[in-house]
């Protein structure tokens, strides 16, 4: 029988070993990343230099153990007269069952000559939270008017048409930011698995100038221990249970392409004095896109022309001259054996198909490998069943 004071003492120490336990499994479970927008340029394989706007990672925080990182690690650094070169980020956030939280502190860097300065967003395609849904910007839309008075063979004498009241349009999906300014977004209960970081302000725009990266949700391997993409599920009445998937090494890919054209005009209109964001594009007379009109490039070019001549993997075109730039290490890089994991996604406007030349597969039970990959999961969803093998994947624009 324990003495009555060594009861306490001992009720004191399995106490205060509880609250060290439950401190550090909350601090792990909430990770912060700090992230800046900011206006950027890139060199392509011919020589052009096309301008961007890009995130780059911060600072890392306190007691977070989430790291940010750029895709292309052969971007050039940020110097004492000249900002970053632009590459995609990507976010790594270990992932807590008990629930894992994210908190993005997004800096707005877009400001430009003439006072001009543009609003920006964030939103994690497939994760709900950074406002989205909640906190929308609208803008009044144009005046369609002119565009919907006029009727397809109409009758002689018949009545006109009425053009109905058009609601307001969307310029920012999540909460945004004002230039100059920061804001801490947070996303609460992450789900597992891959996902598009991309600008939630004028996607059309934006999202094309470079604003884009991933966020990875997951338990990496540990040294001889494999990571965990997706946790089991158990089973239920009406389902049964899922087993983990797990690997030993991991491959971010991010598609994405650059129309300079776009980019181009995008950067004249917000270094030109007067730029007005909601005014609309006209090739008329007197229009922001006419060249002899005094308020030319003072609004964005029309997105529907959109024509990429670049295509990238990981902020990087191929280069025939120097093709080693665009091979991509695993993490981690010392040998392994096992599975690896590729992380597709698509932050481009275009489908993409992707091929792996000389991939192999082995599924359970089987004793010899086949050609082709196994696809675990699309847009943040394990695929039930068996996995199917394929030699490529259809990705349309904004999917992982």
């Amino acid at each position: 029988m324990l003495p009555n004071y060594l009861k306490a003492s001992l009720k004191t120490a399995v106490l205060i070993t509880t609250v060290l336990l439950l401190g550090a499994g909350l601090t792990l479970a909430q990770q912060t990343v700090n992230l800046t927008a900011a206006p950027s340029s890139v060199t392509l394989p011919d020589g052009s230099v096309v301008p961007m706007w890009g995130y780059t990672c911060g600072t890392a925080a306190a007691g977070s153990t989430a790291t940010c990182a750029n895709l292309n690690p052969a971007a050039p650094a940020a110097t004492t007269t000249a900002p970053a070169g632009w590459s995609p980020v990507v976010i790594t956030v270990p992932y807590v069952a008990a629930g894992t939280s994210l908190t993005i502190n997004l800096t707005n860097s877009l400001s430009f000559l003439n006072g001009n300065t543009v609003p920006t967003s964030l939103v994690i395609v497939g994760q709900l939270g950074g406002g989205l849904g909640t906190t929308a910007t609208s803008t009044p839309s144009p005046d369609h008017s002119g565009a919907q008075a006029a009727t397809t063979w109409p009758i002689a004498g018949g009545a006109g048409t009425t053009p109905p009241v058009q609601g307001n349009r969307v310029q920012s999906f999540s909460t945004e930011v004002a230039a100059g300014a920061s804001a801490a977004l947070t996303w609460s209960a992450l789900r597992p698995g891959t996902y598009l970081i991309e600008s939630g302000t004028h996607p059309s725009l934006q999202g094309p100038m470079g604003l884009y990266g991933i966020l990875v949700v997951t338990t990496a391997p540990a040294g001889t221990s494999a990571g965990t993409a997706y946790p089991a599920v158990a089973a239920t009445a009406t389902s049964a249970a899922v087993p983990a998937v797990t690997y030993n090494a991991e491959i971010p890919l991010l598609f994405s392409e650059i129309d300079p054209v776009q980019n181009k005009a995008v950067n004249a209109a917000v270094n030109t004095a007067g730029f007005s964001e909601t005014a609309v594009w006209s090739g008329q007379p007197g229009g922001c896109g006419n060249p002899s009109s005094a308020t030319y490039n003072t609004c964005y070019p029309p997105a529907v022309n959109y024509t990429p001549l670049y295509y990238l993997i990981n902020g990087v075109a191929f280069d025939k001259t120097h093709a080693s730039t665009s091979l991509f290490a695993a993490t981690p890089a010392s040998g392994v054996t096992g599975s690896v994991l590729v992380r597709l996604v698509n932050a481009g406007l275009r489908m993409h198909v992707p091929s792996i030349v000389g991939d192999q597969y082995t599924s359970t039970g089987a004793t010899t490998a086949a050609s082709g990959f196994a696809l675990i999961a699309e847009d943040g969803n394990p695929l039930p069943g068996i996995p199917r093998v394929q030699s490529e994947v259809f990705m349309a624009a904004g999917k992982t």
